[in-house]
C-alpha cells in the first residue's frame, strides 16, 4: 500500500468495511518495512565482514590492491546504513500517522453507521446490536430491563397536510424530548419513520411508567409554549424482559402495548388545525 496516498484528516468518512481493509493493508505494509530493514541489517553485516576480514571473500593479493580503497568503502556503507534507517524510520513514522488517522476515521464512520441522521440518535443498526447483548446479559444476570415504544400521533397526516418538512422537524423535536426525559443510563433509538424506542436498564414495568407520565408531561408543556397548526401527541407502549424473551419478541410486545393504548388518548390528536393550512 502506498502511505502517501492515504485519506487526509479532512476526507469524509468512507464505510467501515473498506477502512478496514486499508487498516489490514497497512499492517501488510509494516511486515514489507520490517523485511526491508532485515534485508539491510544483513548486506551491512556482510559488507563490514568484507572490510574487516577480507580474506574470506578475496584472495589475498586481491585484498592488497583493494588496501587503499578500504575508508572510501568503509563510509560508503556508513552512508548506506544511515541512508537507509532514515528512509525506514521516515516510512515507519507515515504509516504510524496514517493507521492514527484510519483509526480515527473508522471510528467516525462507525459511529456514523449506527447514529440515524435526521435525529442524531442512535439507529436500528445500533439497536439490534445492542439488544443482543443486554439480552444475553440478562440471560445470565436475571437483572431488570425494560423498553418503551412511541410513535407520533397522526404523523401521515402531518406530512401529507403539512409537509415533509414540517414532519422532519417534528421528529427531531421528539428526538430531543425522549432524550431530554430519559436518564443519562438510557438509550433513546429512532425504530423507523416515526417511531421511537427507549431502552432502560434495571428499570421494572412501574418505574418506567413514571419515565412514560413525565414524558406526556414535557409534551403537553410542549404544546402548551407553540403556537402551532400542530398539536404534539406521543402513543407509547412498555414491555418488560422475560427470561427466554427474544428480541424480536420484546419489540413486538411493546408495539403491541403502544396500540393498544392508542385509543385511550383519542383526546390527544397529533393534528390541530389552529391555523389554514
Amino acid at each position: 500500500m502506498d502511505i502517501d496516498a492515504a485519506p487526509p484528516p479532512t476526507a469524509a468518512p468512507e464505510a467501515p468495511e473498506s477502512i478496514e481493509k486499508q487498516i489490514l493493508a497497512l499492517d501488510w505494509r509494516d511486515l514489507q518495512l520490517w523485511c526491508i530493514g532485515a534485508g539491510l541489517l544483513v548486506v551491512m553485516a556482510a559488507g563490514f565482514l568484507a572490510l574487516l576480514m577480507p580474506q574470506l571473500l578475496w584472495e589475498v593479493s586481491a585484498t592488497l590492491s583493494r588496501q587503499a580503497n578500504i575508508p572510501q568503502l568503509f563510509f560508503g556503507l556508513v552512508a548506506m546504513l544511515v541512508l537507509s534507517n532514515v528512509y525506514l524510520f521516515n516510512q515507519r513514522l507515515q504509516l504510524v500517522r496514517t493507521r492514527r488517522e484510519l483509526v480515527h476515521q473508522l471510528q467516525i464512520a462507525e459511529r456514523t453507521a449506527r447514529t440515524d441522521a435526521l435525529t442524531g440518535i442512535f439507529n436500528r443498526r445500533w439497536l439490534d446490536e445492542t439488544l443482543l447483548r443486554e439480552i444475553a446479559r440478562l440471560e445470565r444476570t436475571k437483572g431488570r430491563f425494560t423498553i418503551m415504544m412511541a410513535d407520533v400521533n397522526d404523523f401521515k397526516l402531518i406530512n401529507s397536510r403539512i409537509g415533509h418538512v414540517e414532519g422532519d422537524r417534528i421528529l427531531v423535536e421528539v428526538a430531543h424530548l425522549l432524550q431530554r426525559n430519559f436518564r443519562a443510563s438510557d438509550s433513546v433509538v429512532r425504530y423507523g419513520g416515526d417511531e421511537f424506542i427507549a431502552l432502560m436498564p434495571d428499570t421494572d414495568l412501574s418505574q418506567a411508567r413514571i419515565a412514560v407520565d413525565r414524558l406526556q408531561r414535557f409534551v403537553d408543556a410542549r404544546n402548551a409554549r407553540h403556537d402551532s397548526a400542530i398539536t404534539l401527541g406521543l402513543s407509547c407502549g412498555l414491555a418488560t424482559f422475560l427470561p427466554g424473551m427474544s428480541m424480536d419478541a420484546l419489540i413486538q410486545a411493546a408495539d403491541e402495548d403502544m396500540y393498544a393504548q392508542k385509543p385511550r388518548r383519542s383526546d390527544r390528536p397529533g393534528l390541530n388545525l389552529r391555523a389554514p393550512l
